[in-house]
């Protein structure tokens, strides 16, 4: 065996399936498009999915790849096991229908052997009890006798319940007595261990699973199989784990220059138990970063739900992590380069490390302050700590309850989480109603501030000198700052949160120091308060420069909302009212009022008014009056755009004959400057209450007209491939001038979409092939009502399916029938036992959608989120007829 980095094995790999006939697929993103089962792409087949079910037609009936993928289920294991991970490579080929067995079998016998060079003599191999085929072949390639254990249906038959199945073959890499004294029985008991590692799984997919337990064979057997680059290279390598490997082995090199500690690849069997913790914490920063950057890269971002919350929870550990290693001040965003080198995935490594910084940035003081905090309320012989301290750690410092549950398990501490469920709910109860994203955090210092004190000259200015009034930290008052702390200042050209507009970003010079502006918001005397990192000295002059593309897009969005509100109350009537609104550089939203959604036409209308508002190209104004005169003058004041203003003096924003009103905001100085608009999405977000999210600008709307066009382009092709599996002389062209304007192009391209999908129906009807199994229908007991719940038929059988089991089955039935794409779910309630219009409009109501019919059947399109199903079923189980 020849030793081979990672690259070399890669390549290798694609190289000798490329040689096999096998098309190379490339790596695609770890964020799923139109599959709304995966939170990630997860193994090397699940970007293929739909070449294996039939929806897509393959490129090619034989594939490899090497594909990213995540993985987060068992975070707790990595660092701690040789093998796991959050983010790994799995190498694959794949047979659609091609080859089976016998080939699948001689590949993985000709790589391993002729192209790793490993040694057959260390080859064990696992496979189904039943499946002789598979025992015989690997005897045939010279696999010895002994070396080839039976599995049973639990380790080697790949099987959910229903659809295509099969057996499995493993094969196992012996390293050796050095890491385990024991011998095949480890493989033979299914034992987790560091001798035997399984390096390749090839899965035969021969059988149809009829869902009872009945086994068919397929008319077309498929292979699917998934080797491991990390596992691979741990063994062309020689080293312990597989963050000994050269994947690791650099990211882990730049960690260490931060940290007096080093990361010792012997340990593995010196079992130094210090050292242990010290290596631990390395690889869980190795991994854990891999992951964190290739999420980014890939278009996740960082937030409090879904996916953005796992990036957030790993960078936290990873901090978290870093500390323990003595690690002082920022470092995780350093290794985005080091990362990529060790990858071959391209992407904009100083946009991934800023994201990351500003996490770390974030996090980075709160860990240590929650630390001493929580230190501080242990008490001695304790064996619950108290769940409210816990949920105050969280909710005021920012320290994570997994990071609070890590550190007391240590002591054998356990959390009380009842008492950490209820003082969240209690704060969530005492947290409605509040606005703005600043003052709802705990800030000591601020409560010294008893007046207004400071001067906004954002309006006319947008760089400026000043003098700090205020330098203040959680607590005190103080002269020198040096990290995260609060400024006012006695001019400031930073427009604060409120009023429906963002704030301003930019940042603050002082000397040779660059400030960074995290935040800002306002007090309740409407002083400034500015949230920044960095060294800053009182009784020095600050210079600030507010980001001038930053405040173009604020404005536009900001003025856009002041005309929109003018245009809906113009088309939808004067009793629109503005219930909320949000405006950042990039979108604005406005929330009104309305018992139905406004139709297509009306949309189309306002979407033609406020164009002819930017034609108009109406300079705005700028008065100075009081409340009871804005009043007198026609002029709109909603309570957020009032929220800090003095009734004695009040500022009003007109923009010709257009609209008039009470704003605090920064504006455009003409209507023409908006450029473009483009309502993107109107939502339904309560009873009676309707959301708008549109854009503006020439470059944001084009990319909105792109981004769309190539969505409806996919669309037409995703139809046209399941029309061809029903007729394979059909053919269709998706093509469209492109001389035309975009939004022309768009037109055509949904008249095509319309035409594909008549011609699916079509060929659907005329087709034996796709018939839904009224025989086989399983119900689930929800509540006490026998609830049959599909959201996979058909789009084109939806109504016919959920009626025809209506009425097929008894009359204590409920029949919800759907067919699901990434953003809606065309769903049909059907029963006689419920009455199917009302329990639809209970899920929209919960689910934005529209739709209705009669008592025994309702149909209609909902909003497809990542937790629909489970609304659905949690509206049945809490329904009473």
């Amino acid at each position: 065996m020849e030793k081979m980095n990672s690259k070399q094995i890669r390549d290798a790999w694609l190289k000798f399936f490329e040689s096999k006939g096998h098309l190379i697929v490339e790596p695609k993103s770890l964020v799923p498009v139109n599959d709304n089962s995966l939170l990630w792409i997860n193994s090397g087949v699940a970007t293929l999915k739909d070449f294996f079910s039939g929806k897509k037609i393959p490129p090619s009936r034989k594939l490899t790849n090497s594909q990213k993928a995540i993985r987060t289920n068992d975070i707790e294991n990595v660092g701690v096991t040789s093998r796991h991970h959050t983010f790994f490579e799995m190498l694959g080929n794949f047979s659609i229908g091609d080859y089976f067995k016998k080939e699948a079998i001689a590949y993985a016998k000709e790589f391993l052997e002729n192209i790793l060079k490993l040694d057959f003599n260390n080859i064990y191999i696992t496979y189904f009890n039943e499946d002789e085929e598979t025992k015989n072949l690997w005897i045939e390639n010279g696999i010895d006798p002994s070396h080839m254990i039976s599995g049973n249906r639990d380790t080697n038959f790949w099987d959910l319940g229903s659809g295509p199945c099969g057996p499995c073959t493993e094969i196992f890499y012996d390293r050796g007595e050095k890491y385990d004294k024991r011998g095949i029985e480890l493989l033979i008991n299914d034992i987790e261990n560091d001798r035997f590692i399984e390096i390749w799984n090839i899965v035969f997919s021969q059988f149809n699973n009829d869902g009872e337990g009945n086994y068919t064979e397929l008319i077309q057997k498929n292979i699917d199989t998934g080797a491991g680059l990390e596992r691979i290279a741990s063994i062309m390598q020689d080293v312990p784990t597989n963050y000994d490997s050269d994947l690791f082995q650099n990211i882990i090199h730049e960690v260490e220059k931060y940290t007096p500690y080093k990361y010792i690849i012997n340990n593995y069997f010196e079992k130094n138990e210090e050292q242990t913790e010290i290596n631990t914490s390395f690889k869980i920063i190795a991994d854990h970063v891999r992951t964190v950057v290739n999420a980014l890269a890939d278009g996740a971002k960082i937030s409090n739900v879904g996916r953005g919350y796992i990036i957030r929870r790993l960078i936290r550990r990873s901090c978290y992590k870093g500390m323990q290693l003595n690690i002082k001040g920022l470092f995780l965003y350093k290794l985005v380069d080091i990362v990529k080198d060790s990858l071959p995935f391209e992407y904009d490594v100083f946009e991934v490390a800023n994201q990351i910084k500003e996490e770390e940035l974030l996090f980075s003081k709160t860990v240590e302050n929650g630390k001493l905090l929580l230190e501080s309320h242990i008490k001695e012989n304790t064996k619950i700590f108290d769940g409210s301290i816990a949920f105050k750690l969280l909710e005021t410092y920012g320290f994570p309850i997994e990071l609070t549950e890590e550190i007391l398990i240590k002591k054998g501490i356990k959390i009380d989480m009842n008492a950490f469920l209820k003082s969240k709910e209690a704060h969530a109860l005492a947290s409605k109603g509040n606005k703005g994203t600043g003052m709802d955090r705990v800030i000591n210092s601020l409560a010294l501030i008893n007046n207004k004190i400071d001067e906004f000259i954002g309006y006319t200015d947008i760089i400026g000198k000043t003098n700090i009034l205020k330098l203040l930290d959680e607590e005190n008052e103080i002269d020198i700052l040096d990290g995260k702390g609060y400024l006012i200042l006695k001019r400031t050209p930073f427009y604060a949160t409120s009023g429906g507009q963002r704030h301003d970003k930019g940042y603050l010079i002082q000397g040779k120091n660059r400030i960074e502006l995290l935040e800002v918001f306002k007090d309740k005397f409407g002083n400034h308060i500015h949230v920044v990192n960095g060294k800053v000295n009182k009784n020095e002059e600050i210079t600030c420069f507010v980001d001038p593309n930053i405040r173009l897009g604020l404005e536009r969005n900001h003025s856009g909302t002041h005309l929109l509100f003018c245009a809906l109350r113009h088309i939808l009537g004067s009793h629109i009212e503005q219930l909320g609104s949000d405006n950042n550089e990039e979108r604005l939203t406005f929330d009104f009022p309305a018992d139905e959604r406004p139709t297509d036409e009306e949309i189309a209308k306002i979407e033609d008014l406020m164009q002819s508002y930017i034609s108009q190209k109406v300079k705005r104004e700028y008065l100075i009056t009081t409340v009871e005169k804005a009043k007198e003058m026609g002029a709109i004041m909603t309570l957020e755009e009032g929220e800090y203003m003095d009734p004695r003096s009040v500022r009003i924003v007109k923009f010709g004959n257009i609209t008039s009103d009470l704003c605090g905001g920064t504006h455009l100085s003409n209507t023409e400057k908006l450029e473009n608009f483009k309502i993107t999405h109107v939502e339904r977000k309560q009873a009676g209450v309707f959301r708008i999210r549109a854009i503006s600008s020439n470059k944001l709307v084009k990319e909105y007209w792109i981004e769309t066009n190539q969505k409806i382009i996919d669309e037409i092709n995703a139809v046209v491939n399941k029309t061809m599996q029903l007729n394979n002389k059909y053919t269709f062209d998706s093509s469209v001038d492109s001389r035309l304007s975009l939004e022309e192009q768009n037109k055509l391209l949904n008249a095509k979409l319309e035409k594909v999908r008549e011609d699916y129906k079509l060929n659907l009807k005329n087709s034996s092939v796709v018939k839904f199994n009224y025989e086989k229908v399983e119900f689930e007991k929800i509540n006490s009502y026998d609830v049959y719940l599909n959201l996979n038929v058909d789009a084109s059988q939806v109504k016919v399916i959920a009626a025809t089991i209506r009425d097929k089955y008894d009359s204590n039935k409920i029949v919800i029938v759907g067919s699901q794409n990434a953003e809606q779910i065309i769903l049909c309630i059907a029963s006689r036992k419920i009455d199917s219009n009302k329990l639809f409009s209970a899920i929209t109501q919960k689910i934005s959608g529209r739709g209705g019919g009669s008592a025994i059947l309702a149909m209609g399109k909902v909003g497809n989120t990542e937790n629909s199903l489970q609304i659905i079923k949690e509206i049945i189980t809490k329904w009473e007829n």
